[in-house]
């Protein structure tokens, strides 16, 4: 008898083994079967970032997850102060507080999830992650952000990306193809086996769209176009005045 107990501790060491190694191969044996994202712009210069994942096991036998990390840098296009990382929290499907840590990195933040949770083979699991950003955008009357989809090692086969701006502000211009859902004042970015890499946009309250062309190129062209006609009429005036008074 306790034989049989010492060889069935073996086994059991020797499958936590197999399992924690196999955990660390995530990327071979794992992917996002679901991977939603909804960024919410808000006015105060915060970022609501709500994702809803699927984690799938795609690998021969059962696996443990393990430690899962997001990396969000702290810098994006257009943003002139670092991204700051706040009030991160993570649930599963029947929401339970999922263990949640955040290191701070020189380039990045890195948001890690606790997932000690079994997978067989073809299972899968659900979980939300949702966090806040804090970010100067930059621009006076336009602003403009490039953010990465894949904060994780872990390959994306599919999902959505909806970026939803505050009441009054439009797109201005997309990055990549685009669905906009003018109603909800939303662009949806579909994904794909980790297509698009990242997402870029910008937006204004000013309303100006003219096709695939930056509404911020547009509006300080017509800006200076309006002020070189005024230099010209200014110009051709004193140049009329100059005439007038030498009688030419």
């Amino acid at each position: 008898m306790f034989r049989l107990k010492v060889y069935l501790k073996k086994v059991f060491f020797v499958f936590v083994l197999i399992l924690t190694s196999l955990s660390c191969l995530n990327a071979s044996v794992e992917v996002f079967s679901n991977y939603d994202t909804v960024l919410t712009v808000n006015t105060d210069n915060t970022i609501d970032i709500n994702r809803s994942l699927t984690l799938k096991n795609v690998y021969e036998v059962g696996i443990v997850p393990g430690q899962i990390e997001f990396k969000v840098a702290k810098g994006v296009d257009g943003s002139v102060d670092n991204l700051k990382v706040m009030n991160v929290s993570a649930k599963d499907k029947f929401g339970k507080d999922i263990k949640v840590q955040v290191r701070e990195m020189k380039d990045y933040s890195v948001i890690i999830l606790d997932v000690y949770y079994p997978l067989l083979p073809g299972f899968e699991y659900q979980f939300d992650l949702d966090y806040k950003l804090s970010y100067n955008p930059g621009g006076i009357f336009f602003k403009s952000l490039n953010i990465p989809i894949r904060e994780s090692t872990i390959p994306i086969e599919k999902g959505a990306f909806r970026v939803v701006l505050p009441d009054n502000y439009h797109f201005t211009y997309f990055g990549e193809k685009v669905n906009v859902n003018k109603e909800t004042n939303s662009a949806i970015w579909d994904i794909k086996d980790n297509d698009p890499k990242s997402i870029t946009f910008e937006y204004s309250y000013l309303p100006i769209k003219i096709k695939n062309f930056k509404g911020s190129y547009t509006f300080w062209i017509v800006i200076n176009l309006i002020l070189l006609l005024i230099l010209f009429f200014e110009v051709k005036k004193e140049v009329k005045k100059v005439k007038n008074k030498y009688g030419q």
